[in-house]
């Protein structure tokens, strides 16, 4: 068996594991609230060559052991948008799905829907933005001097309303998808943070390191160049070898 041929091939499949992994945060660049991941590799099994000599081992290529997420926080953008909502430090919105699911979110662009009988806060999708109490939200309005509501919203008290929740362990947290976190039990119960700071009208924008993920593009693209051109030299010199018997 020629294990340069298989060793090169594992290189290749890594490397391509890596490759969408940066191309899907270079994709992100402006998803709001965004984290990157990070693909972490490891080498594969050792073999002893020769028996009598155990000091000789040889490896057998590399394989994507895990996938980190990256928590570094993002700049803010102010979007002059009321129901826009950003989270200075640690911390996340919880939202409800039409399917009774909840999820984590650092994306605060919030809207309102008409639910029933009745206003309530949303976010882009259409999943319900919960309280501390992890409630739905019944947006608020103000009161004019004979104490009925009008159609203007009372931010002051909706922005109290927003919930805003904690896990012990952000990297146990597992990405759903559109913006969302999916708490696992790696990452621990959640519970509400009722300290948190939240600043309106602004977005947090996404973590991607654009310069940095181009640079380890390059270099995956590199490296399974390298890992081919392996890859066709052992079958090359498979193909001699078998020619010559």
């Amino acid at each position: 068996m020629n294990i340069s041929f298989y060793t090169a091939r594992t290189g290749m499949i890594a490397q391509q594991q890596g490759m969408n992994i940066y191309a899907n945060n270079i994709a992100n660049v402006n998803t709001v609230g965004y984290k990157p991941l990070r693909p972490s590799f490891a080498d594969c099994i050792y073999t002893i060559q020769q028996p009598p000599r155990e000091q000789w081992q040889t490896g057998h290529g590399q394989y994507l052991s895990k996938t980190d997420l990256m928590w570094a926080e993002s700049p803010f953008i102010a979007s002059d948008q009321p129901l826009d909502f950003a989270i200075p430090g640690p911390g996340f919105f919880m939202t409800l799905d039409r399917n009774g699911d909840n999820f984590l979110t650092r994306d605060g662009a919030f809207g309102i829907s008409f639910t029933g009988d009745r206003w309530e806060l949303v976010n882009g999708f259409g999943d319900f933005v919960l309280d501390y109490d992890g409630n739905r939200i019944t947006v608020p309005f103000e009161l004019d001097v004979n104490g009925e509501a009008t159609t203007n919203i009372d931010l002051t008290a909706l922005e109290a309303m927003i919930g805003i929740f904690d896990v012990p362990n952000n990297w146990g947290l597992d990405q759903s998808g559109t913006n969302r976190f999916i708490v696992t039990g790696r990452s621990g119960e959640v519970s509400a943070n009722r300290a948190a700071d939240k600043v309106r009208g602004a977005l947090e924008m996404s973590a991607t390191d654009l310069a940095g993920d181009m640079v380890r593009i390059i270099e995956t693209q590199r490296s399974y160049q390298l890992n081919a051109r392996i890859l066709r030299i052992s079958d090359e010199m498979q193909t001699t070898v078998n020619n010559l018997r």
